[in-house]
C-alpha cells in the first residue's frame, strides 16, 4: 500500500502530515464558528467529529487497526498502569461539580468519548505509530510534543485565559508521554480513550463548561507539577523498553 510505504519511509514528514490535519480541522472550523456563531461546545462536537471521521478513514487507508492497538485487548496485567492517570482524571471534582442536570452530564460524556476517540486515534494511533520506526523513547517524546502544541490554540478567540493555556500545555506534553508510554507497553488504545475521555469529562462537569477563565497561582502550580509528574512516570513505565518497535501483546 502506497501510503503506509510513505509513512514507513518518512516517519516524521507522515506525522507532521497528520498533525496539520488537525490544525486545520480546529482552525478551519474555528473560522465558520465565527462567521455562525455556533458555540463553544458545538464547536468542539463538531470539531471532534470530523476528527473521528478522517482519523477513521485514515487507519483503515493505513489497515493500521491492528497495529495501531485497535483490535488488541488490554491484558490484566497491565490494568494497574492505568490506575495513577485514571485517579488524577477524577481530581477535577475534588473542588465540587458546576452541572447537575442529568441530560447535561449525558451530553457531557457523549462529547468526551468523542473527543477522546478523535485525540487518541490521532496522537497515539496515527501519529505515534508513524514514528515508532524511529526508535520507542524517540517516538513517544516527539509525539507528545506534537500533542502538546495544538493545546496553544485554545487560547484563540478567548476561550481560556493565556496563563493558564501555558501550563496546560505542559500538563498535556506529560500526560502525552504517559499516554504514548501506555500504549507501547499495553498495545492497546482503548484504555487511553476512556482515561482520555474521563479527564475531559471531569473537567467539563467541574467548569460547567470548556470556557477556562483566569486561574490562581496555586492552580497554575499545580497543573505544571502534575504535568512533570506525567513525564516522570512515562519515562518510568517505558524503562527497559527495547528502541525498536514493540511487538503487540496477543489480545
Amino acid at each position: 500500500m502506497k501510503t503506509e510505504r510513505f509513512t514507513t519511509q518518512y516517519p516524521y514528514l507522515s506525522a507532521a502530515g497528520f498533525l496539520v490535519i488537525v490544525v486545520c480541522v480546529v482552525l478551519g472550523i474555528g473560522a465558520i464558528n465565527e462567521v455562525f456563531l455556533m458555540g463553544s461546545l458545538v464547536q468542539v462536537a463538531v470539531v471532534d467529529s470530523v476528527l473521528a471521521l478522517t482519523g477513521i478513514f485514515l487507519v483503515s487507508r493505513l489497515g493500521w487497526w491492528e497495529k495501531a492497538g485497535y483490535t488488541t485487548g488490554i491484558q490484566w496485567a497491565d490494568v494497574p498502569l492505568f490506575i495513577l492517570p485514571g485517579v488524577v482524571a477524577l481530581l477535577s471534582l475534588s473542588g465540587g461539580s458546576q452541572v447537575t442536570a442529568p441530560v447535561t452530564i449525558l451530553a457531557f460524556a457523549a462529547l468526551t468519548l468523542v473527543v477522546g476517540f478523535a485525540e487518541e486515534t490521532y496522537f497515539r494511533g496515527l501519529i505515534l505509530t508513524s514514528l515508532l520506526p524511529t526508535g520507542v523513547i524517540r517516538a513517544a517524546m516527539v509525539s507528545s510534543f506534537l500533542f502538546a502544541a495544538p493545546h496553544l490554540l485554545n487560547s484563540l478567540g478567548g476561550t481560556w485565559d493565556p496563563a493558564f493555556t501555558v501550563v496546560d500545555t505542559i500538563a498535556a506534553f506529560g500526560l502525552g508521554l504517559t499516554f504514548a508510554a501506555l500504549r507501547i507497553r499495553a498495545g492497546s488504545i482503548w484504555p487511553l480513550v476512556g482515561i482520555h475521555a474521563l479527564f475531559d469529562f471531569t473537567s467539563l462537569v467541574a467548569l460547567g463548561g470548556v470556557e477556562v477563565h483566569a486561574q490562581s497561582s496555586e492552580v497554575l502550580l499545580s497543573s505544571v507539577i502534575v504535568g512533570m509528574a506525567f513525564v516522570a512516570y512515562g519515562l518510568f513505565l517505558l524503562r527497559g523498553v527495547k528502541n525498536n518497535v514493540p511487538e503487540q501483546p496477543a489480545s
